[in-house]
């Protein structure tokens, strides 16, 4: 399923207003997502919120030394 130009633009401008790198999260494919998902931005930011600590993967998925 395609992702309109217009939710791709809006998907852009939410990650710039909360200050995130478009080169880290893609906003097509932070559209496509909430898209599939059938989840708004800010529900979508908040599950990746929860799932990634300080820009770090949580403990459960690192690698053991």
């Amino acid at each position: 399923m395609a992702i309109k130009a217009d939710t791709i633009r809006q998907a852009k401008k939410y990650l710039e207003n909360k200050n995130l790198s478009i080169k880290v999260i893609k906003p097509r494919l932070f559209a496509k997502v909430s898209e599939e998902m059938a989840k708004n931005f800010d529900d979508v930011f908040n599950i990746i919120k929860e799932k990634v600590d300080n820009g770090e993967a949580s403990t459960s998925d690192k690698k053991a030394d």
